[in-house]
């Protein structure tokens, strides 16, 4: 393997009993992420990849004792610390492509609907994401013990991040209701202060043909209706009209932001800039990756194997190539020497 990959994810802690160590934890990582860039979906999938290119495999890895076994890769992948193994991907990508300074930071949470257990009464696995909008990857995730408590978790997972001088995007999840209607009332009124305007391109995506009319104004015009301690360095409140010319119909939208009402375009685009990680994360996991479908129960080996697949799909988003991501991953298992490439380049 590349002596960067080897360094980055070579220094995981192995926590396996020393006479269990029959593969390499370097190789069952290698492996896992291999055969998911090449469409593997399970863990008896990703070991009959590593059967069906034994011999390719070892020009990479180790495999002292031939391909693990499906039940092998599934109990390493329970041991592995998520932090861990998302850390040392962030810097072996920072390492092999260099990272471009974060613009606008998108918090989402996902819901993994088919690895919910009935007989134990426990809820399908939720995971709340981190996405860079200015690198196309993932760069962080936590579970959630259930979805209303997202508000609790986002600290956490701002604070394994270590930001500095980004915008973070945050859903109506990340908000509180009692906002919704001085806001509501504050657009609605006449008011001594204009807003500031900013009218975005017509685009015509899906069959319809969309504008985008944003207003902010400063927050100071409903502080006197609501105790505002808890939004720290909160400057504006925004509204955004959603126009549909092609069945001629308006939709408003509401949003609180700690950038000054004045820098209305910079709030646009980051609005905007925020359904990246819906639109190239989230339908992208579960349409290509199909992960909605995984039944995968534990909770750790679920966050380590979705974080694989955030690996893998970062990898194949910037393959070269303007393909399909499922006829990449069906390349890729026909010739794997395409998923060296790609690791080589980075994202």
């Amino acid at each position: 393997m590349d002596n960067i990959f080897i360094e980055c994810f070579g220094g995981i802690e192995d926590s396996r009993i020393e006479r269990t160590k029959k593969h390499l934890l370097i190789d069952v990582i290698a492996l896992t992420l291999f055969g998911v860039m090449a469409g593997a979906q399970t863990f008896d999938e990703i070991e009959e990849f590593g059967l069906g290119h034994e011999e390719w495999l070892k020009k990479y890895l180790q495999l002292p004792n031939g391909i693990p076994s499906h039940d092998t890769i599934n109990r390493v992948l329970s041991l592995l610390e998520p932090e861990v193994l998302q850390k040392s991907f962030i810097d072996w990508i920072s390492k092999v492509k260099g990272y471009v300074n974060e613009n606008v930071v998108a918090i989402d949470g996902k819901t993994i609907k088919a690895s919910h257990r009935n007989s134990k009464g426990l809820k399908a696995l939720h995971i709340l994401n981190a996405y860079s909008c200015a690198n196309g990857l993932s760069i962080g995730q936590m579970k959630v013990d259930g979805k209303t408590n997202e508000i609790a978790v986002i600290p956490e997972l701002l604070e394994q991040l270590a930001l500095e001088g980004a915008i973070v995007t945050i859903d109506a999840m990340g908000c509180q209701k009692e906002l919704y209607e001085p806001i509501v009332d504050t657009f609605r009124l006449s008011n001594d202060i204009k807003p500031e305007c900013y009218d975005s391109e017509i685009n015509g995506d899906h069959g319809r043909i969309e504008s985008r009319r944003i207003e902010a104004l400063p927050v100071s015009l409903i502080d006197n209706q609501l105790d505002l301690n808890k939004w720290a360095n909160i400057q504006s409140i925004v509204k955004v009209a959603y126009t549909n010319h092609t069945v001629n119909t308006v939709e408003n939208r509401y949003f609180i932001s700690t950038l000054p009402y004045k820098e209305v375009q910079r709030i646009a685009n980051s609005i905007r800039s925020h359904w990246q990680i819906e639109n190239n994360l989230h339908w992208v996991l579960d349409v290509v990756f199909r992960e909605d479908e995984s039944r995968i129960r534990d909770e750790r080996t679920a966050q380590n194997f979705s974080w694989f697949r955030k690996m893998a799909l970062s990898l194949l988003a910037k393959d070269g190539t303007k393909l399909s991501n499922k006829r990449k991953m069906l390349r890729n298992c026909i010739n794997p020497e395409n998923i060296i490439n790609s690791l080589r380049r980075g994202v």
